[in-house]
């Protein structure tokens, strides 16, 4: 277990924060529904969030019953005090915004915005911090190559001061001494720490070269000449996990295991949370085994997509707990993951056996995973034909041991939620919304 690591300097400046007028449309004025579940719907080119007090029946639409907003990637509810809508540039920064319930019961736009730099590829929250992370170049220069070092810069907002920091981490060699980088995949929270899974990523344009720019012993035919980049990993066989005492984000605990590839799923440039903790602190990590779809055979794992488990209180893997997802499951691969309540566990599964990667793969299929006893069950009653799903909504709602999740259909109906019962595995349908899909479900209070 190494635990090496190297810093820069905490870049604390806020970046752009700035006042906001308030500047929301929306859509019918007095006409607009009240309640506590908030439904994040969309049209072509704006984003609705919808009232309404409750998810299992009803009717809803974005025409005239809704505050009209600007789209985002990713919306996150912080408890059920704030709504955070973030924005993924590519590599410009994307403006983000929060979302309150005020004292007349209707959402309304907190008076600050935040832009995240550094763009953002996986997030949770920590204490009352919303947390992001993305990987790239750093300030520190490799003094060898006269390149700059690759790591992950972690952006911080406090939900309650509205204010934001960011912390930049070199992370060459956290875990062995080839040059190789890593980036994060997953916030998780539990007993005042922060768990997140450690991913290679091959050696970059900035670490490809060392020793006065000779090439890694081993690697050199595995570099693209033009590119200069190694995109894969020379660590396919393993899982790491890091351990932070808070958001200075140093001296991480790190632990390692063998039995399965590295705990990420992965979509374009998103790094899907594999890791999550039940109700009673035990942490699972699942990996989706990516790197099955590598071609190089020094990248390639043939470890099957599978989960192990942090004990609560522990600072290493359970050997006694290991389940194979693809032996479990007929053959598919996990490729995402969330908690519902107790030890049950919704899953997004590759709907096909020896699916190798995500961007092209039918990923239509939902099972529901209790961990304690390893019992995988295919959610196929009550949601509507494979053939006639499109999608899933990438930000379910849990609450009272239930998933509810957002799906929408070719079949020409409106997009539905669907509430899913892990004791049965079993889903009905919720509420529908006349829009082009639904992005999130949540709950604000006053």
């Amino acid at each position: 277990m190494i635990t090496k690591q190297i810093f820069t300097a905490a870049m604390a400046a806020i970046l752009c924060l700035c006042a906001l007028p308030s500047c929301e449309k929306s859509g019918g004025g007095d006409a607009l529904m009240q309640g506590e579940y908030i439904i994040v719907a969309s049209s072509d080119k704006a984003s609705y969030l919808i009232q309404t007090d409750g998810l299992t029946s009803g009717q809803l639409s974005i025409v005239r019953n809704g505050k009209e907003t600007d789209t985002g990637t990713a919306w996150l509810f912080y408890k059920d005090k704030y709504l955070y809508r973030l924005v993924y540039n590519q590599s410009n920064a994307g403006t983000g915004s929060s979302y309150y319930i005020g004292s007349n019961g209707m959402i309304a736009q907190r008076n600050i915005l935040f832009e995240i730099k550094s763009r953002f590829t996986t997030y949770g929250f920590f204490g009352q911090h919303l947390i992001t992370a993305a990987s790239g170049a750093t300030a520190d220069m490799d003094a060898a190559t006269g390149l700059p070092k690759y790591g992950v810069t972690f952006t911080y907002i406090d939900v309650e001061a509205q204010t934001l920091s960011t912390k930049t981490v070199v992370t060459e060699n956290m875990v062995d001494d080839n040059g190789e980088y890593y980036t994060v995949s997953g916030i998780v929270e539990h007993g005042g720490k922060i768990y997140t899974a450690l991913c290679p990523q091959g050696f970059s344009a900035y670490g490809v070269k060392r020793d006065n720019g000779k090439y890694i012993t081993g690697a050199e035919d595995l570099v693209d000449a033009e590119a200069g980049t190694i995109s894969p990993t020379l660590h396919p066989d393993n899982v790491w996990v890091a351990i932070y005492n808070g958001t200075d984000f140093e001296n991480p605990v790190i632990i390692k295991d063998d039995r399965i590839s590295y705990g990420t799923s992965r979509y374009r440039s998103q790094f899907y949370q594999m890791i999550s903790s039940d109700d009673d602190g035990n942490i699972y990590v699942f990996s989706a085994s990516n790197a099955q779809g590598n071609e190089d055979s020094r990248q390639k794992t043939a470890l099957p997509s599978g989960v192990i488990r942090i004990k609560a209180g522990e600072n290493s893997f359970d050997q006694n707990y290991y389940a194979n997802m693809e032996e479990l499951s007929g053959g598919c691969r996990v490729f995402r993951i969330w908690h519902i309540a107790s030890d049950y566990f919704l899953l997004q599964m590759y709907a096909e056996p020896g699916t190798a990667g995500a961007n092209n793969s039918d990923l239509r299929r939902l099972a529901v995973f209790k961990a304690g006893e390893k019992k995988f069950t295919w959610v196929d009653s009550g949601l509507p034909a494979r053939d006639n799903i499109s999608a899933f909504g990438s930000n379910p709602f849990f609450e009272d041991g239930k998933a509810y999740i957002p799906v929408t259909t070719t079949d020409g109906a409106q997009p539905t939620i669907y509430v899913v019962d892990p004791s049965t595995a079993s889903a009905s349908k919720g509420a529908t919304v006349t829009s082009s899909g639904i992005s999130a479900i949540g709950r604000l209070k006053k």
